[in-house]
């Protein structure tokens, strides 16, 4: 079983935030549709949560700064300058921490990606922002209108509703720290009544296709730090009726690991086609690849992947999860097989972008790629490092 080491944005754009930041930083690149697999299972078993997430704290931090704006009276446009000013002084108070401040390296200016942007659908997720009536999760403009409303003014949502006839959407909340009100330094460590708070609000987190309780819930309080990978026995024992579509997820993440390997060969052999020098690099990273994960994928069912993978799983995306495992299956030779499935797939989700075009833009778009920049293959991780990360902060919570 292999294993391994600004405005608020709707939920498919922080999708698409989440799918540039693994592409330049954490090798799962999403050329043909392997991406998918990953947030599929990751929004399954970890709702909420984001490749952008860095400490637990900062799903309080942000609806405590909410709050202060709203007994400031801010509101409107002067919301919106407040929140950023505000996130840049948390990033300044936390500076003594040795990981995840989100916002150090643009001190002393305001980050583009501020905790905000990246936590706002946990906030919705995890109970600690509600959502509009309509179902729909409040802007950070929307609530400076809220703000604004509450004092007086009658203004609309996006929706037509008027806004004085809104609640405002902050949850109840544990009591901020001591000192929350001055410059003073801040950790990330939660306070006994904020470990309380959070560990309460996560375990009634619900598996969006289940709706019964998230793998995300079952793990809160138990001490899985050591685990390597969200399909480990320890994390299996832990799963309940998730458990076979865990194990799925595991052999998913391994079959991504060869495709994305196989593509990387595809991309070096058409090259080679084009009479230009690509050497052998990625062909000899597909052929260890699919010696450490062939075994381990090739137990997957493919229907019950793409049942997993529903709905509006892109027919191209699927084509090649079946072309993939039924190539691993026959011995995976030669991986020319793959390639117009492959293809196909690419220039469905990159258009003039794809690399393994026929036409001349394929060739220029393969005169451009270096092969010692792009990532070796390793499986899927579903945000794993994030949540496990997050399960430290509430052990025996």
């Amino acid at each position: 079983m292999p294993s391994f080491g600004l405005t608020f944005l709707s939920r498919s754009a922080l999708r698409e935030a989440e799918q540039l930041m693994l592409g330049e930083t954490a090798g799962v690149r999403d050329e043909v549709g392997f991406l998918i697999v990953h947030q599929r299972y990751a929004d399954r078993f970890f709702p909420g949560t984001s490749v952008l997430h860095t400490r637990l704290r900062y799903s309080l931090f942000i609806p405590w700064i909410l709050e202060r704006l709203k007994a400031r009276g801010a509101g409107g446009a002067t919301f919106t300058d407040a929140l950023r000013r505000e996130e840049t002084a948390l990033a300044e108070r936390l500076k003594g921490e040795k990981y995840g401040v989100i916002g150090r390296l643009t001190l002393p200016e305001a980050s583009s990606q501020p905790p905000s942007y990246a936590y706002w659908t946990a906030l919705s997720t995890w109970g600690l922002v509600d959502l509009k009536p309509s179902g729909r999760v409040w802007s950070r403009v929307e609530l400076g209108a809220l703000a604004a409303a509450s004092r007086g003014r009658t203004l609309k949502d996006d929706d037509g509703r008027p806004l004085a006839e809104a609640v405002w959407p902050v949850a109840e909340l544990p009591p901020t720290p001591d000192g929350w009100d001055s410059d003073a330094p801040l950790g990330f460590g939660l306070l006994p009544r904020e470990k309380h708070h959070l560990a309460k609000l996560l375990r009634a987190v619900r598996c969006p296709t289940t709706d019964t309780p998230s793998l995300l819930a079952r793990l809160v309080g138990h001490s899985i730090s050591d685990a390597g990978s969200c399909w480990e026995q320890a994390i299996l024992d832990l799963a309940g009726e998730h458990r076979p579509a865990l194990l799925r997820a595991g052999r998913a993440a391994s079959l991504a690991a060869i495709g994305r390997g196989a593509y990387a060969a595809l991309v070096e052999i058409q090259k080679e086609c084009d009479g230009r020098a690509a050497g052998h690099r990625h062909r000899d990273a597909l052929a260890e690849v699919l010696t450490r994960h062939a075994d381990w994928a090739s137990g997957l069912d493919p229907d019950d992947l793409v049942a997993d993978l529903q709905p509006d799983l892109p027919s191209r995306v699927e084509e090649v999860l079946r072309r993939t495992l039924a190539w691993i299956r026959g011995g995976g030779t030669q991986v020319s097989d793959l390639l117009e499935a492959y293809r196909r797939a690419e220039i469905q989700r990159k258009g003039p972008r794809a690399r393994l075009a026929e036409e001349q833009r394929g060739v220029d778009r393969r005169i451009e790629w270096d092969a010692a920049k792009h990532p070796s293959p390793e499986p899927l991780h579903y945000r794993w490092d994030r949540v496990r990360l997050m399960m430290r902060d509430l052990e025996a919570a």
